[in-house]
């Protein structure tokens, strides 16, 4: 009976282990997130795994089971006690109603006009300001920073800040 089960990949193999596999037949899944990094000066978008050095494969164990274990790139299949421990159907699908048709999952922000707000990163780290709203690329907001007698408006991608409690 096919179901999900976890491989743990070598280090940065999850998509060769995904193309491997898939083209194998198995359906695998390698949920991504969207991460700022800065270089140069610049902040540039970079698509990394959401589970490092793991990815999900629904095969049947007793047909499959070789050619998972022993795939290049594959560490192991998550067992405990011996026993391979399946992913429930849910908690796929769970993550999947989270990420868009690239695969990438989008985290849920809930930012609110006139929510406090800090920056998490960049040359303005640790700022507060007020959020004031979305922008039209739905990645961006706009919020206003409070210096002293002075609120200017910087729009940021939204990554990059964080409710304050």
């Amino acid at each position: 009976m096919k179901r999900w089960y976890v491989i743990q990949t070598k280090s940065t193999k999850e998509e060769e282990v995904k193309s491997y596999l898939s083209i194998k037949g198995l359906e695998i899944f390698n949920p991504l997130i969207e991460t700022l990094k800065g270089r140069e000066g610049r902040m540039n978008k970079e698509l990394k795994a959401f589970f490092p050095n793991y990815i999900f494969g629904k095969f049947d164990p007793e047909e499959n089971y070789s050619l998972v274990k022993w795939a290049r790139g594959v560490q192991r299949i998550l067992s405990f006690g011996g026993i391979l421990a399946p992913v429930p159907e849910e908690a796929i699908e769970l993550i999947k109603k989270r990420t868009d048709r690239d695969g990438v999952v989008r985290k849920g922000y809930h930012f609110h006009p006139n929510e406090l707000v800090r920056i998490k990163s960049g040359p303005l780290r640790d700022l507060l300001g007020i959020f004031e709203r979305w922008v039209s690329d739905g990645e961006r907001v706009r919020i206003l920073l409070n210096l002293i007698g002075y609120q200017p408006a910087i729009e940021l991608h939204y990554t990059l800040i964080e409710k304050v409690a």
